[in-house]
């Protein structure tokens, strides 16, 4: 039997496969869009129950589906998001094979081979579009827990019953982990959190809220060439949420609220926790990027004379009560006296791309795109961190990304049918 032959396969069903998707079914360029689970399965499969949006209802920007409804300033819950997405791919009928995953991809005579779970397939061009993060990050440390200890990675976590008895220890303070610490303060668990090096942002500032002002000032344009260091690419985002309509998350009002705050985790023998004397740094950090932040707003709002408000208590909140002590770091944590049933792994997500042979990286074994372009010509990316702009990666960026690369392919096809007549 002959292997499967399409003129574009995409890889990966999200936002970003299904962008690409929409644009070439608008000028009728035959595709298949394969994914391991279906259409929006990462959102689907791997949100906890209370998930929802960090960005506001109005940056939901795609292709042919910009939001239109009656609350552009809150915040989608994952379900309603799913059925979003999977409405929209109805709507234009995304071709899309679910239950294929893509093991290899690899450049041969001229066209794409694709080994998969169904079989073999060809291509002439292929989109990767399985974003950045794909794989759960759980360090060596954990290893080391006592076996009694019920370990969850973030991906696993859907709600606190999935919890042993007992307190909770949340390893990881980016917005991932904060959310899950306010699903188990909610449940009324004792709560300890491994703090590190996050930033906060107000969620509303001066009337507006953050994700605006940063529209409007231009940061979520900044391309690639503007970081000090590439690895800024990786960092991870700042102290958020969306839910109950949106609010500043911060960890001293965590621990106003009886969670406790620790340093990072280094290592545990037998029921002790060794933790770095770190926390006073990483709280510092959190509130000089919040008055950072706040700081650049005040001062684009003065050089563009725009109307806003000044700034209320409210918005100003999320740091240190004014005479407040300097919150202990300790250096050890019993976990057996601290009644810890329970580790929350947030720790993030890593990439491995070297299923695709053959594709330039850079010294984070990242791949080097050109507008969504490898170094394979016919292979291209899209979803990716920071491919083009800073909101490549959200969903307000996939819309204007996923333009480029349709076009990019589109043209790519015409120019080979137009040079074959010749």
């Amino acid at each position: 039997m002959s292997d499967e032959f399409h003129d574009v396969i995409i890889v990966g069903a999200g936002q970003g496969g299904l962008s690409v998707s929409y644009y070439l079914s608008q000028a009728g360029v035959g595709h298949v869009v394969l994914d391991r689970g279906g259409v929006a399965h990462a959102w689907e499969a791997h949100r906890w129950d209370s998930f929802c949006l960090v960005t506001p209802n109005w940056t939901v920007d795609l292709p042919g589906r910009p939001y239109r409804g009656d609350d552009p300033d809150g915040f989608m819950l994952r379900d309603e998001f799913v059925a979003y997405i999977k409405d929209w791919a109805e709507s234009f009928r995304a071709p899309v094979k679910c239950g294929v995953d893509v093991t290899h991809v690899s450049a041969q005579g001229g066209h794409f081979v694709l080994e998969t779970s169904h079989g073999r397939m060809r291509a002439r061009t292929v989109v990767i579009a399985t974003a950045t993060y794909q794989h759960p990050k759980v360090p060596r440390v954990a290893a080391q827990l006592p076996d009694r200890i019920r370990q969850l990675h973030a991906e696993q976590y859907k709600n606190c019953a999935q919890a042993a008895a007992g307190a909770v220890l949340v390893v990881g303070s980016g917005q991932t982990g904060c959310q899950i610490v306010e699903d188990f303060l909610r449940d009324g668990r004792q709560v300890y959190l491994c703090v590190a090096r996050t930033g906060r942002l107000p969620r509303r500032y001066r009337g507006r809220d953050c994700l605006s002002w940063q529209r409007d000032m231009g940061l979520l344009d900044r391309t690639p060439d503007m970081l000090d260091h590439p690895s800024q690419r990786f960092a991870g985002d700042p102290h958020l949420t969306g839910r109950d309509g949106g609010g500043t998350v911060s960890l001293y009002d965590f621990q106003r609220r009886g969670v406790t705050l620790l340093g990072r985790l280094d290592s545990v023998a037998g029921p002790v926790a060794a933790l770095r004397d770190d926390l006073g740094e990483s709280l510092d950090f959190a509130d000089d990027f919040a008055a950072n932040f706040m700081s650049k707003v005040d001062d684009h709002i003065a050089a563009t004379h725009v109307s806003a408000p000044l700034p209320t208590a409210d918005e100003l909140a999320g740091g240190p009560d004014a005479d407040a002590q300097r919150i202990p770091s300790p250096t050890t944590l019993n976990l057996d006296e601290a009644g810890i049933g329970t580790v929350i792994w947030a720790t993030g997500f890593s990439f491995d791309f070297s299923w695709i042979d053959g594709i330039a990286t850079d010294e984070f074994g990242y791949p080097v795109t050109d507008r969504g372009r490898s170094s394979l010509p016919g292979l291209h990316f899209c979803g990716l961190n920071w491919m083009t702009k800073r909101k490549s990666g959200i969903l307000y960026g996939i819309d204007e990304d996923a333009r480029i690369v349709s076009s990019d392919i589109i043209d790519q096809m015409a120019a080979a049918t137009h040079g074959s007549q010749f």
